[in-house]
């Protein structure tokens, strides 16, 4: 679906490295706390997470439940099952993306027809990222709790070539977004709302989209253990565990 791979890349970004904020956190300051949250979570060995999220053009959403693994400095595997059963496993090292197709086993994200496996809500480590970068906008609205109010040219400066030029009306975009933190100043929860006007004198009705991003764990999984139909384990292929192991050795 192509709306689907431009609203998953909504928040997707090329990885950034974090940076430790310049100033000491400040509980009181929005930006502060969002800028710490960023830093702290990314800087994590690994974590977990689970998302779920919504896509609303026209007739029944289309609905995604998900988990992610996250293991610094760059490798991520992400289960998920969409409305109607549709399951998808993807493992991203880096930029190399791979995703499991049951006939056929592992193909590269564009061999799949997937660019955007792995990035934008899938992928928690490019959340932050971006959100760390817009921080400027960011507001306390209670204790532990931000929130970000993105205009049009707001997502339209994030998503760059990465949609369709004059895909959307940016203009009569926008989204909102919401993070609450942890004891540490962790990343606990992260959600969206995002209403896209698409452009053009015959375009569908504004997309909408929903999504929530919870905290499993912190150092605990590794990696995901994905299974087949009969619970059988699907190994990564030789050159996966290569680009993997590449990954991390060659940036810790």
């Amino acid at each position: 679906m192509k709306s689907l791979s431009l609203i998953t890349l909504l928040l997707a970004c090329q990885g950034v490295p974090p940076a430790r904020p310049a100033k000491e956190l400040d509980p009181k300051d929005g930006r502060s706390v969002l800028e710490y949250a960023a830093y702290n979570t990314r800087t994590q060995k690994s974590y977990e997470t689970r998302f779920k999220a919504r896509l609303t053009t026209t007739g029944t959403p289309l609905d995604y439940d998900g988990r992610c693994v996250w293991v610094a400095p760059g490798v991520l595997y992400v289960h998920y099952t969409a409305s109607g059963g549709d399951e998808k496993m993807v493992v991203r090292a880096d930029n190399d993306v791979w995703v499991y197709n049951p006939l056929v086993g592992w193909v590269t994200a564009d061999e799949a027809g997937m660019p955007g496996a792995g990035r934008g809500i899938q992928n928690p480590d490019e959340i932050l990222a971006v959100l760390a970068q817009q921080s400027a906008t960011a507001k306390l609205v209670q204790p532990g709790a931000v929130e970000l109010n993105f205009t049009g040219d707001h997502i339209e400066s994030i998503m760059k070539e990465q949609a369709n030029k004059g895909a959307f009306n940016w203009k009569e975009s926008k989204a909102n977004l919401g993070l609450t933190v942890d004891a540490q100043n962790r990343l606990q929860k992260f959600t969206c709302d995002a209403a896209l006007k698409p452009a053009g004198p015959n375009a569908p009705p504004t997309v909408q989209y929903t999504a929530e991003v919870q905290l499993v764990a912190y150092d605990g999984a590794h990696e995901i253990k994905f299974l087949d139909e009969k619970k059988r384990e699907i190994p990564l292929l030789p050159e996966m565990k290569s680009k993997i192991g590449s990954v991390l050795k060659e940036k810790r």
